[in-house]
């Protein structure tokens, strides 16, 4: 509703990045949570580190520091708090398969434990790349961007069959399931866009 278009495996909208998170770039917000909270984390140590560890006299801090050091510890506490529950909620929806609309839908309707959702493969979230990847804001690149996506477009399909006739292989065997209907011996009836009908 907040995007106003169809967003492939909804996990929730996210009012930080103004976008909805789903399948297309879970990786990417999921390395956004955990970036932010490695930050955190960092400056809650260099913090606390400066202002409760320190005993000598070049350590102390004037009043205005004083006042901004203990302001950005509670900004800090904050994020790593929100962070760390948020990195839960994701991580508890990729090993459920079940995203955070879905979950609390369930929930309300006192059907969670009634799911039978898969958990999300890791490789549906960060990509077929080597490993060194996942940890870079990169896009992903899927075995099969369909099966990943969980629908197929027209064209992609048309696209398939065509590749396939031309190589002689069977057709057929594009989109989910291997459910593309033959084009071999039949002609193509296309609407007014030249999409097939």
């Amino acid at each position: 509703r907040i995007c106003n278009r169809c967003i492939s495996r909804m996990d929730h909208h996210c009012p930080w990045m103004n976008n909805c998170v789903g399948a297309g770039n879970l990786k990417h917000f999921l390395l956004f949570l955990i970036y932010t909270w490695t930050c955190s984390v960092f400056c809650l140590t260099l913090l606390s580190w400066n202002y409760f560890f320190c005993v000598e006299e070049a350590c102390m801090f004037h009043v205005v520091l004083l006042q901004l050091v203990r302001l950005m510890s509670l900004l800090s506490v904050g994020t790593f708090l929100f962070t760390s529950s948020m990195l839960m909620n994701v991580v508890y929806g990729i090993m459920t398969g079940v995203g955070t609309i879905d979950r609390l839908k369930k929930k309300a309707n006192g059907t969670l434990n009634d799911s039978d959702e898969e958990p999300i493969p890791l490789t549906h979230v960060f990509g077929i790349g080597p490993k060194w990847q996942w940890c870079l804001p990169v896009d992903p690149v899927f075995h099969d961007y369909d099966v990943v996506m969980g629908y197929s477009t027209p064209q992609r399909l048309l696209r398939e069959q065509m590749r396939d006739t031309s190589t002689g292989t069977t057709v057929g065997s594009g989109g989910i399931g291997g459910n593309a209907p033959s084009v071999i011996g039949s002609t193509i009836t296309r609407d007014s866009y030249g999409m097939p009908v």
